[in-house]
C-alpha cells in the first residue's frame, strides 16, 4: 500500500490545496498532519491570540478532514524530527509540501528534504497557495529588478494565475 504525508503549515484548508490532491491521487492512503514548530513559538510567534486562532484553524482542518473520512494529526517539536517520525511510522513513501519562500522556511525545507532522503523518502513541494504568483515569475525586460512598484504591479496584474484546486 503507498502511503503519503502532507505537511500542512499556513495553508490549513483542504480546499485548493495542491499538495492535499497531489498526495491524494497518488497513494492509497494520506496521512494529514501538523507540527506545532518548536523553532516558531520558540521565537515569539504565538502570543495568546495567534495561538487561540491556530487553535480554531486546526479544530476546523481536523472537521473538515473528518468529513471526508480522514482526521489531522498534530504533534509538537521539532518540524524536521517529527515530520520524519511521521513519515516513519506510517511507512510513507513521500510527504507533500506547499512551497513557502521565507529564510526561515526554504532553510526548513531543505533541512526536512536532506532527512527525508536519508531516510529513503521523498519530499515533494507543491507550488505555494500563498501567493498569487510564483516568485521570479514577474521580472522587468530591462534589468534585474523592479525600481518603482507601478512597473511591477503592472506586470504582476497580467501574469497568469493557477485554477484553484477542487476540495477532495
Amino acid at each position: 500500500m503507498r502511503v503519503s504525508v502532507v505537511l500542512f503549515t499556513s495553508d490549513l484548508r483542504v480546499h485548493d490545496h495542491p499538495p492535499l490532491r497531489a498526495a491524494l491521487a497518488g497513494a492509497d492512503a494520506v496521512v494529514p498532519l501538523f507540527v506545532r514548530d518548536r523553532a516558531v513559538t520558540a521565537a515569539g510567534f504565538d502570543p495568546p491570540n495567534r495561538a487561540a486562532f491556530l487553535a480554531d484553524c486546526l479544530a476546523d482542518l481536523d472537521a473538515a478532514l473528518r468529513e471526508r473520512g480522514g482526521r489531522l494529526v498534530v504533534r509538537g517539536g521539532d518540524l524536521v524530527e517529527e515530520v520524519c517520525r511521521a513519515a516513519a511510522e506510517a511507512d510513507a513513501a513521500e510527504v507533500h509540501l506547499s512551497a513557502a519562500h521565507s529564510r526561515f522556511a526554504v532553510r526548513r525545507e531543505e533541512r526536512l528534504r536532506t532527512a527525508l532522503e536519508a531516510d529513503g523518502r521523498r519530499l515533494t513541494v507543491h507550488d505555494g497557495v500563498t501567493v498569487a504568483v510564483p516568485p521570479g515569475e514577474v521580472t522587468p525586460a530591462s534589468s534585474d529588478h523592479f525600481a518603482v512598484f507601478t512597473p511591477y504591479h503592472r506586470r504582476w496584474a497580467k501574469a497568469p494565475l493557477r485554477a484553484a484546486a477542487a476540495a477532495p
